[in-house]
């Protein structure tokens, strides 16, 4: 988070990716599933990068917490909470019905949620009803209005995935927030591969992989 270096306003800079590896020749469906998950609101941004490695292809798709790092860069000392599955009732978010705290696990809490195979992505792409992945994040009360600027920013720059901003000291989709604080809920941009693994694409996920240059990135409907 404080190697972000990302600017909405002139979309330059670099952000925190995730990496999926997939065979060359699920590429294209791959790619299919990613856009359609993109288009359902479920990802952080429709920016991509390809990396051919032969029989391979390296996929980099934005990371939730690069809104966290760009808020962190604005002078908002926003912090991991936890990440977890969140149900999804007529399209919206009600509430998480499992969640990991980044400071019981050294793994990344999405990354041992989507191994277990307890989403339904697909399903709430369908019908409005599923469960996702997403994360909770806390900031300082003082600085409600200030995130939102922030965030509203990053919509700008389809960077979004905000799934509720909390008010100060309330819970956020059932979960509660230290004491003068507000909460961020974002969903988790590692729906991309449970929704390609939901259909049966074997892939290589890590997340937090790395840093990419936006510059170096496409938006996904260029490749479609």
């Amino acid at each position: 988070m404080q190697q972000v270096s990302f600017d909405p306003a002139s979309m330059e800079g670099k952000i925190i990716t995730n990496t999926t590896l997939v065979k060359k020749d699920a590429l294209e469906e791959t790619l299919a599933i990613f856009y359609d998950t993109i288009q359902s609101g479920l990802a952080v941004s429709p920016m991509i990068k390809l990396l051919d490695e032969g029989q391979t292809v390296r996929i980099k798709s934005a990371c939730s917490l690069t809104i966290c790092g760009v808020l962190l860069k604005r002078g908002i000392p926003v912090r991991p909470k936890g990440g977890g599955l969140i149900e999804v009732v007529e399209r919206e978010p009600t509430r998480f019905t499992d969640m990991l705290m980044y400071w019981a696990t050294t793994i990344d809490p999405i990354d041992v949620l989507t191994v277990q195979g307890l989403t339904d992505i697909m399903g709430m792409m369908r019908t409005g009803n599923g469960r996702i992945l997403g994360n909770l994040h806390e900031a300082p009360m003082l600085a409600r209005d200030r995130i939102e600027e922030v965030l509203d920013s990053m919509a700008a720059a389809e960077f979004t995935g905000v799934l509720e901003l909390g008010e100060p000291n309330m819970n956020v989709l059932g979960v509660s927030v230290e004491r003068d604080h507000a909460g961020i809920a974002l969903v988790g941009g590692t729906n991309l591969v449970a929704a390609a693994r939901e259909c049966g694409v074997e892939v290589e996920h890590e997340s937090i992989s790395d840093l990419t240059d936006v510059s170096e990135m496409k938006h996904i409907d260029e490749m479609i």
